[in-house]
């Protein structure tokens, strides 16, 4: 049962963030009048699609004889007179079109005219493999018809190119201005300080066995996983703990708490290690979880606005301390788990959340909080200039700026990316196998 809610959560979480990414360029591509061939939900091999885009497309009479033509789908060249676009070509099969020299691309005719067809000419197309989706727009690579995506201007090319990214990089915003507005439910319990090791932040701070976490930096602290990400995103920062400085029971009985608490609230100054001793975290105390329960917040907008981008902040500063880790060889425990997972790796934490005994609206800020992360990500990603991704397409744009005006060969480009995209292949071939070694070693994704 968890393989299944992994597989399906996993699309339904992945598929929707690609979907949107390519809507970026979808819609930026039709706002420069660009032709947009197909539109693909998922990877081939197609499943089915359906046409629109209609328009009339002209034909000489006494070139071409398209009688029994409506409902057939073939392949056109075109050139443009006088505003209107004229079959140059055309061609029954994919084997032929691919054969030619001349540039064409594919169209559904829906009824023939007298010296016109009228046409569609994008498809949406519903492929097998749910792992994301594809733009394709029509000329990318080369071309001199108008429409085409290769004859707009740099600023045009560069606007299309990065809309997916913008859309990705915005998203979490809303994820958690939504998360903040909407869902009340909040999972609460008291963090108290049992033990602390000597030398460690907490010691030095005067922080004290019996302390009841409140708030760190002003900002509530209801859980310990509210905790693990402050004090992570926080690493080497000095950052001021709140606490309400806990009353002694010598003489609790074992059902019984062994502080009692009355406001004597204390402010100190730690700062959470990077490199803490084996068996110890960033602050080094050893904290137990009381009194877990359900609490309602009501935020208001402007409160949504600022938790937003409270969080989305936090999720930026804990990616790149992520990184910052690796090349620190750090010790920390947070960051114990392994440095990349593939779309294996991402439906075994979707599916693990799913099963999970949380609440609803828990499962649902976790699922918000992992989309936000997968959708930085692939914003992150993207805007890399790596070829094949829209990075890569990108730095060929701001090539062609410097240079005043002047491309590379579309013939070298498309080696390039080729070339990318075979180790990107290659890469996630990798990352996959580590995935699946890891499930059947038991290993836990999140470290």
């Amino acid at each position: 049962m968890t393989a299944i809610y992994s597989i399906l959560s996993f699309i339904l979480i992945l598929l929707p963030l690609v979907i949107l990414h390519e809507f970026g360029h979808y819609f930026s591509a039709k706002f420069f009048k660009i032709k947009v061939l197909e539109f693909g939900f998922g990877f081939p091999p197609k499943i089915f699609s359906f046409w629109s885009s209609k328009k009339e497309i002209y034909f000489e009479k006494n070139s071409f004889d398209f009688s029994g033509f409506k409902g057939k789908k073939i392949y056109v060249a075109t050139r443009f007179e006088n505003n209107k676009e004229f079959i140059s070509e055309y061609f029954t099969n994919s084997k032929e079109s691919f054969s030619s020299s001349a540039e064409n691309y594919q169209i559904k005719i829906d009824k023939v005219k007298n010296g016109a067809l009228l046409i569609r000419d994008m498809q949406w197309s519903f492929n097998l493999l749910p792992l994301g989706g594809f733009v394709r727009p029509y000329g990318e690579d080369n071309s001199n018809h108008p429409d085409s995506f290769y004859v707009k201007n740099a600023f045009q090319r560069f606007i299309v190119l990065v809309a997916g990214v913008l859309i990705n990089l915005i998203l979490p915003f809303f994820l958690f201005f939504f998360s903040s507005l909407f869902i009340t439910e909040v999972d609460k319990s008291d963090l108290i300080i049992m033990d602390i090791s000597k030398d460690s932040p907490a010691s030095i701070s005067g922080l004290k066995i019996g302390d009841k976490i409140l708030n760190i930096n002003d900002k509530e602290i209801n859980n310990m996983n509210d905790l693990q990400r402050i004090l992570t995103s926080n690493l080497g920062n000095g950052i001021l703990i709140n606490v309400d400085r806990g009353i002694p029971n010598p003489f609790a009985e074992s059902w019984e708490e062994n502080f009692s608490y009355n406001n004597n609230f204390n402010t100190v100054l730690a700062t959470p290690r990077w490199n803490p001793p084996e068996g110890e975290g960033a602050l080094g105390v050893a904290l137990s979880v009381q009194n877990y329960r359900t609490i309602n917040v009501r935020n208001s907008i402007i409160e949504s606005v600022k938790n937003s981008y409270f969080s989305v902040s936090q999720l930026v500063t804990l990616s790149i301390n992520s990184v910052k880790a690796i090349f620190n060889d750090s010790s920390n425990p947070q960051f114990s788990g392994p440095v990349a997972v593939g779309p294996v790796g991402i439906s075994q934490i979707t599916g693990s959340v799913a099963s999970s005994e949380l609440t609803i609206s828990g499962k649902i800020k976790v699922y918000i909080e992992l989309i936000s992360i997968l959708s930085l990500s692939l914003g992150i990603i993207n805007l890399l200039p790596i070829p094949a991704l829209d990075g890569g397409r990108i730095l060929f744009v701001l090539i062609e700026i410097i240079r005043g005006g002047k491309r590379v060969s579309p013939d070298k480009e498309r080696i390039v990316h080729s070339l990318g995209f075979a180790l990107m292949i290659s890469l996630l071939v990798l990352v996959t196998f580590q995935d699946i070694a890891r499930i059947f070693d038991n290993s836990n994704i999140v470290g």
